[in-house]
């Protein structure tokens, strides 16, 4: 305030020396004083010219730097406003975190009281199971005691059953042994054209010892043994056949029965020796159709030693 009253009063101090030189020009006659005071207040006007033209510049370069720092402030106020407002939002955000949590810790204390509750009943089942366990281990011993008696017992009565089973398999294969095998079996119907595999003979005539197959054409031998066995076989017409005897898929011996002229007998005989479940039957090697009559002409046969 003071300095613009100081700059006032030189402004008027200057435009009343300039009015004086102007109005005096026609007065240029007067004294050397007045002469030397005018120059000297165009001098002091010079010099406050010069320091007011300082202040000024020290004035414009104050407002400039004032306005840069009140931009600088009005800037910091902005950063100070923005980070006020994430710091507001990030007060928030713990907010709803501690929130949470809080609700999660209520939770996890309803869930521990749940589990303390199942803990309980779960104790309470362990000691009916314990309790229980205890009497299945006394029932448990008594069993193995009663088992062990039972396994003695058992031991004995396996040794009388074995002792009467081989009693009864002595006695079995004596029966056995004493027991005829033979068979013979037919074919009553003709047939021209049969070129099967395996020829069965469906009429049985004896059949000691039931090993004879009247449906499959097979013997099973019923125990181990010298067997002897024939085949006989008219062909039929001229035709040609022949037929083999064959163990358990091994052909022994074969007929023939030749097409040079009408209705040829073929016949062979074999001796095996067979062990129990060996099978032996007739099987066509080649030709076809065979020649018979009601009382068979076409026979196999067998019996043991």
């Amino acid at each position: 305030m003071m300095s613009g009253l100081v700059v006032v009063f030189l402004f008027v101090v200057q435009t009343n020396s300039l009015s004086v030189l102007t109005d005096d020009k026609s007065q240029a006659t007067k004294t050397d004083g007045e002469t030397v005071l005018v120059r000297q207040l165009l001098n002091q006007e010079t010099l406050i010219r010069m320091a007011l033209d300082r202040k000024v510049n020290d004035l414009v370069k104050g407002m400039a730097d004032l306005k840069k720092n009140m931009e600088t402030s009005n800037q910091q106020l902005q950063d100070a406003k923005r980070e006020i407002e994430t710091n507001k939002q990030q007060l928030q955000d713990a907010k709803r975190e501690i929130e949470t949590n809080n609700q999660q810790l209520q939770d996890a204390k309803t869930e521990i009281a749940a589990l303390k509750n199942e803990n309980s009943a779960l104790k309470a089942k362990w000691q009916v199971l314990s309790n229980l366990t205890t009497f299945l281990s006394d029932n448990l011993t008594t069993t193995i005691n009663t088992v062990k008696e039972s396994q003695h017992s058992q031991r004995e009565l396996s040794s009388d059953v074995s002792s009467l089973q081989a009693f009864q398999k002595n006695m079995s294969v004596g029966a056995v042994k004493d027991t005829p095998v033979a068979f013979t079996a037919g074919i009553t119907s003709t047939s021209g054209s049969w070129d099967g595999d395996i020829l069965v003979f469906p009429h049985v005539i004896t059949n000691k010892g039931q090993g004879y197959s009247s449906s499959s054409g097979k013997f099973t031998a019923p125990r181990d043994g010298t067997y002897v066995f024939t085949v006989t076989v008219v062909s039929y017409s001229t035709n040609h056949l022949r037929l083999d005897i064959v163990h358990d898929g091994v052909r022994k011996v074969r007929t023939y029965s030749h097409s040079s002229t009408h209705y040829q007998t073929g016949t062979n005989l074999v001796v095996l020796e067979l062990d129990r479940g060996d099978a032996v039957w007739v099987k066509r090697y080649v030709g076809r159709g065979y020649y018979t009559y009601s009382v068979p002409l076409t026979t196999f046969s067998g019996f043991i030693l």
